[in-house]
């Protein structure tokens, strides 16, 4: 055979084996887990607030400590407000940044207690809002994650589907 059958041959066989390399085989072997983008508690709790929450705007403070930011002006989120034996509880979904973000808050006595958090459920930043004061980071990483699991306690309870 001449050098060029052999070359378009090999090409043939390039071609005819190129789409059964672009195959994956993660589903032959036994069950593979879903892929959530999100937890599915934290899918389900970003439904629930875009079905039933309200339109609202935050002001700029408090997300800004949290690394929040629109530019200083206020932030735009879906709330969804419930109240608890212990008193209001509001989750807020921002999307500000491309991606989906909770800031869970209540009010205990006079001050705000604001959580951050991913859909994963994981406290980023927790924020102390006194009603006439100045927002600050919570330090006390015990208190801050202890109030963290009652509010999204709270609010598992509340999801459809749990």
């Amino acid at each position: 055979m001449t050098h060029s059958v052999l070359a378009r041959r090999a090409l043939l066989i390039a071609a005819l084996g190129l789409p059964a390399g672009a195959c994956t085989t993660s589903g032959l072997f036994g069950q593979s887990s879903p892929h959530y983008t999100l937890s599915p508690r934290g899918d389900r709790l970003v439904r629930l607030i875009q079905t039933t929450g309200k339109d609202n705007m935050m002001a700029p403070e408090v997300p800004a400590l949290m690394g929040i930011t629109n530019e200083g002006r206020d932030i735009p989120v879906r709330q969804l407000a419930d109240d608890g034996t212990d008193g209001r509880y509001v989750v807020s979904l921002v999307n500000i940044r491309k991606i989906h973000e909770f800031i869970f808050h209540r009010r205990q006595a006079n001050v705000l207690i604001l959580h951050h958090s991913d859909t994963r459920f994981t406290r980023l930043e927790s924020v102390r809002y006194p009603r006439d004061g100045k927002p600050t980071l919570i330090t006390d990483i015990a208190f801050a994650e202890s109030d963290f699991q009652q509010q999204i306690a709270f609010w598992f309870n509340r999801i459809p589907g749990r």
